[in-house]
């Protein structure tokens, strides 16, 4: 024979039906439909990852072989899809729907990363709980019935400031400081200050205008 030619297997690959009962590291053990028995590993292809009792389909040639799909599971037995290495899914075109009755557990290991034109989410109840927050855009808008912001220390920094209420009411119960270039208050109705003592200090002038002034 001459030596470029490579001499047939003995073997044929053939096709059964198998039922997968023992289990040995990343092998499984199977018993084929005519009585063999083999331990076979999932081939590259086969992305429900078989488990016991799995009726599969295996190709085998010799005593080797692969389990080439699951066909059969019993339905309270769960399902995972498994592949080694990166996985890249991509649809060309059309769209892709995830639904799942009872939810959706995500486990994204060190990086979660989302790239979308716009992003819409309907929820009737949502729950963030993170170390940091980072949030930055160009404009921000929030429509709520009742907001409760609770936090132990606070800081706001803002050019400027605009802020419409139909009523307001504050409550500090320690110390407030004000530092301003100026104030001008006006008060279209009364405007009272209570105290048990108040104290007015002016470098300058001091003045009280108005038709009335009443003192004591």
């Amino acid at each position: 024979m001459p030596p470029h030619v490579q001499p047939h297997s003995q073997y044929t690959a053939t096709l059964h039906h198998a039922r997968i009962n023992a289990l040995e590291g990343e092998r499984f053990g199977v018993v084929s439909s005519d009585g063999r028995r083999f331990w076979l590993k999932p081939a590259a292809g086969c992305l429900l990852h078989p488990a016991l009792g799995d009726a599969v389909l295996i190709c085998v040639e010799g005593a080797s072989g692969y389990i080439l799909t699951v066909l059969e599971r019993d339905s309270t037995t769960p399902a995972r899809l498994s592949v080694d290495g990166d996985l890249h899914l991509q649809l060309p075109t059309g769209a892709l729907q995830v639904q799942a009755r009872d939810g959706i557990n995500l486990d994204a290991g060190a990086a979660l990363a989302v790239h979308s034109a716009s992003v819409l989410l309907h929820s009737t109840h949502a729950c963030l709980t993170t170390k940091t927050l980072q949030v930055s855009g160009e404009r921000a808008d929030s429509y709520w019935l009742q907001r409760h912001d609770t936090a132990l220390h606070a800081h706001q920094y803002v050019q400027v400031h605009t802020a419409e209420f139909g009523d307001s009411r504050r409550r500090v119960e320690g110390h407030e400081d004000l530092y301003a270039g100026s104030v001008s208050q006006q008060v279209k109705n009364d405007w009272q200050l209570r105290g048990e003592t108040l104290d007015l200090f002016a470098d300058s002038t001091v003045a009280l205008d108005g038709q009335r002034i009443k003192l004591g």
